[in-house]
């Protein structure tokens, strides 16, 4: 048989041969133990989710770009490992300068029709460059609106990802989907919550996405008592998953709210109570009120916790701690090295094009670990692999 016949480029065997190398170093963390004695209790699932962020589609090499995220969605959906979730922190495409609302649907209509082909709940956490508001127009930025029709009515529909009802009575983008069976819940904050309908002297959004960054006081109340909210669980040691762009450097207008954010999750990681009461001086929209208690978890020998978070916009591999929750970042995953880590060349139709994580979590051990797929060969090691052998804790 003509290799041809399997492989219609060359790239297409890089991409099944890079397959064979990621599968070889997870198979044996997805059920079992990698230590030398397997015993029968060490025979459980973990919770296997796709991790990959700022695709970049429409920046450079658009045409590599999107097949990296075809790549990606037929990777999850054909893994012989099912996979629990696809979590994706932003930046899908890349307006930053006067462009019309409808060139920029047309590029997002490109990712997410791509997005949608995914058998597996994709959960979605926009970018700064996602919301077409950067040095443009109010009447150009995307509306919730807009972003129920590109791709949030569809996953509610499809994949069940929970939202809220807004105040304007339209369906918000931050949203949580859970796996059920693993007692996992994965939260979409959008850190892009401003007022986009103030304009500055030029007629331009003031508080656009690729300077300013927010949760908005209704946001923050739907996290602190519905997201992180698991009265209604019989078992209430569920797992969190965070997910969101970046987190952002301080404002003089406001308050960090990303920051407020974090500390409301390290209080329900301690049990403790949360209060936030801001004013606003500038501008109204950013007033703040939050009050929670965490408390009534205390008592519990099984608690609701946080696992980690997922962050974009960095367009590198690197951990921090905050609050005590570890917050992890990946390499983008456009195919350009333009503004990406420079530790990695970026080579179309080599095994460093494309780039995504599997994000593998022990819930029985409180352990994640990671395996990488492609781009990252070249600067930790095979792979680009994170936290093994003995995981991360959690």
């Amino acid at each position: 048989m003509n290799k041809t016949d399997i492989f219609q480029s060359p790239y297409d065997l890089i991409c099944a041969m890079e397959e064979v190398s990621l599968m070889k170093r997870f198979l044996p963390y997805s059920k079992g133990s990698p230590s030398r004695s397997v015993t029968y209790d060490d025979q459980y699932d973990r919770a296997n989710i796709i991790f990959f962020s700022d695709s970049h589609i429409d920046f450079r090499n658009q045409d590599e770009s999107l097949d990296n995220v075809k790549r990606t969605i037929d990777f999850a959906n054909n893994c012989p490992i099912p996979m629990d979730a696809i979590v994706n922190a932003g930046d899908a495409i890349t307006p930053f300068q006067v462009n019309s609302k409808e060139n920029a649907l047309s590029r997002a209509e490109k990712f997410f029709g791509i997005a949608k082909e995914s058998r597996i709940p994709f959960v979605f956490a926009k970018g700064n460059h996602d919301l077409n508001d950067w040095g443009n127009y109010p009447e150009n930025a995307f509306t919730d609106r807009d972003w129920s029709n590109i791709f949030y009515d569809f996953a509610e529909e499809r994949y069940g990802i929970v939202r809220q009802i807004k105040k304007s009575g339209e369906k918000s983008t931050w949203h949580y989907y859970d796996i059920e069976d693993k007692k996992i819940r994965i939260i979409s904050v959008d850190n892009q919550d401003t007022d986009k309908t103030i304009a500055d002297a030029e007629g331009k959004v003031k508080y656009y996405g690729g300077k300013y960054f927010y949760i908005s006081n209704e946001q923050m109340n739907w996290i602190a008592h519905t997201a992180l909210n698991f009265d209604d669980k019989e078992e209430k040691d569920w797992g969190v998953i965070v997910t969101f762009h970046q987190i952002p450097g301080d404002k003089e207008e406001y308050q960090n709210a990303v920051k407020e954010f974090i500390k409301l999750c390290g209080a329900f990681n301690r049990c403790e109570t949360y209060s936030n009461n801001y004013v606003c001086h500038e501008n109204s929209f950013f007033d703040m009120s939050v009050d929670v208690d965490f408390t009534r978890y205390a008592s519990l020998e099984k608690k609701p916790h946080m696992i980690c978070g997922l962050v974009g916009h960095m367009h590198e591999d690197k951990t921090e701690v905050h609050e005590g929750i570890t917050f992890i970042w990946i390499v983008n995953g456009s195919s350009t090295d333009v503004a990406s880590d420079a530790r990695i060349v970026r080579i179309p139709g080599t095994s460093v094009q494309n780039c995504f994580d599997i994000l593998n979590i022990d819930t029985r051990k409180r352990k994640i670990r990671m395996f990488r797929y492609g781009a990252g060969v070249n600067c930790y090691g095979v792979g680009g692999d994170r936290f093994l052998p003995d995981g991360l804790d959690y």
